[in-house]
């Protein structure tokens, strides 16, 4: 599950998605799942 407020990017296309509302499932963007972007 998303969890409200993080950041997740695509690695093949680099965009961007934050979450604003949390569910079940998972993020998904060029058919593979999205990741946490990590902490600057």
């Amino acid at each position: 599950m998303a969890e409200k407020g993080k950041i997740y990017v695509c690695a093949l296309c680099g965009q961007e998605v934050q979450v604003v509302k949390p569910g079940a499932g998972t993020l998904v963007c060029c058919g593979k799942p999205m990741q946490p972007k990590k902490d600057e």
